[in-house]
C-alpha cells in the first residue's frame, strides 16, 4: 500500500470534510474523494460514513486511523534515519522549555548548531509546565525541558535529569543576600512577589507552605519569571523560585530555606511512545551533559540545604 492514499485519509480524518482536506492537502476534492474509494475497496471496510454534506469516521475508520499514523510515523522515522545515517545531519527539531532553564538550554543550542550546522531548531518559550505538556501531546513539540509536572498522564514521559531546590531568590543588594539561610516565617518581614497561582512554580511553593503552616501575602502576582526577576533586580522584593534561576545571573543571590524545600525536578518531556530521530538523540547527548555540569555547580548549595533541614 503506498503512503500517499494514507495521508489523505489521515486528514480527512482529522478534519471530517472533503472540502477542507482537499484544500490543505492541495489536491482536488475529487482526487482525494477517489483515493478515499480506492482505499475502501482496497481494504473491504467503509472508513466514513457520508450524511449530506457531513462526514463521520466508521468504527472501522477510528480504529485503522491510529495504525495508519504510526505506519505513516515509521516510514518518515526511517527516511529521516537513513538521511542522518548518511551523515547529512539536516531536519528539523521542535523543543519547549521553561524560562529558568533557558541559559542552559542556549549553551546546548550553541554548541549543538556548531556541530551540526545543517539542522534546523525551531524553539518555544512558555512559562507554563502545564502549556508544555499541551504542545508535546498535541505534537507540536518534539520534546521539552521542563519541571516534572504534578499530574502525570498517559500520553506523555517525564525523564527526570536533575532536581534543586526551591530558595530565596534576592538581588545582592539586598539585606536577605548577606544571610547563610532564611526561615520561611521570616518572609512576612519583606516585600513579597511571587508567580502567579496558577502557574506550577507558585503550586509547589504554595504546598510548600500550607506544609510548615506559614501564610505570605506577596504585594505583586505575576505571571512571568522574566519580569518576576527584573523587579528582584531593583533590589526592593524577593522571591521564591528553584535555585537554579540563579545560573549565569552573579547580580542574584539563592538564599536557601531553612525548612525543608521542595525540590523542583528538572525533566525531558516527550510524547509516550514516539521514536526520537538521531538528530534529537545528538541534541540530548549534549544536553545531559550540560545539565551534569548544572548539578556539579550546585551540588554544594544543594549539600548546604540539606544539613540545614537535618
Amino acid at each position: 500500500m503506498e503512503l500517499t492514499p494514507l495521508k489523505y485519509f489521515v486528514k480527512l480524518a482529522e478534519v471530517l470534510s472533503f472540502t477542507d482536506a482537499a484544500k490543505e492537502l492541495f489536491i482536488t476534492q475529487s482526487t482525494l474523494s477517489l483515493s478515499i474509494k480506492q482505499l475502501e475497496e482496497d481494504l473491504g471496510v467503509r472508513l466514513f460514513d457520508r450524511v449530506g454534506k457531513k462526514v463521520y469516521l466508521t468504527e472501522a475508520g477510528k480504529d485503522f486511523l491510529d495504525h495508519s499514523r504510526k505506519a505513516i510515523e515509521e516510514v518518515e522515522y526511517g527516511m529521516q534515519h537513513l538521511k542522518e545515517m548518511q551523515h547529512a545531519y539536516a531536519g528539523k527539531l521542535r523543543i519547549g522549555l521553561i524560562y529558568s532553564l533557558f541559559p542552559l538550554l542556549n549553551i546546548c543550542v550553541l554548541d549543538f548548531t556548531r556541530t551540526f550546522p545543517r539542522a534546523e531548531l525551531s524553539i518555544v518559550y512558555s512559562h507554563s509546565v502545564f502549556e508544555l505538556v499541551e504542545l508535546i501531546k498535541a505534537n507540536k513539540l518534539d520534546f521539552a525541558m521542563s519541571y516534572n509536572p504534578l499530574e502525570r498522564n498517559a500520553q506523555t514521559d517525564a525523564t527526570e535529569h536533575a532536581c534543586f531546590p526551591l530558595c530565596v531568590i534576592a538581588h545582592r543588594s539586598h539585606p536577605v543576600a548577606i544571610r547563610k539561610h532564611i526561615s520561611l516565617s521570616d518572609l512576612s518581614g519583606f516585600p513579597l512577589i511571587l508567580l502567579d497561582k496558577e502557574l506550577y512554580t507558585r503550586k509547589i511553593i504554595d504546598r510548600m507552605l500550607l506544609q510548615y503552616k506559614v501564610k505570605v501575602k506577596p504585594q505583586i502576582e505575576v505571571n512571568s519569571t522574566p519580569l518576576l526577576l527584573e523587579m528582584i533586580r531593583t533590589g526592593h522584593w524577593i522571591s521564591i523560585l528553584s535555585q537554579d534561576v540563579t545560573v549565569n545571573s552573579p547580580d542574584l543571590k539563592a538564599v536557601p530555606i531553612k525548612e525543608k524545600a521542595e525540590m523542583m525536578h528538572v525533566s525531558l518531556l516527550s510524547m509516550r511512545g514516539k521514536r526520537r530521530s538521531v538528530l534529537a538523540e545528538k541534541f540530548l547527548e549534549i544536553w545531559k551533559d550540560e545539565i551534569q555540569k548544572l548539578k556539579d555547580l550546585y551540588v554544594r548549595g544543594t549539600e548546604e540545604v540539606a544539613e540545614l533541614s537535618e
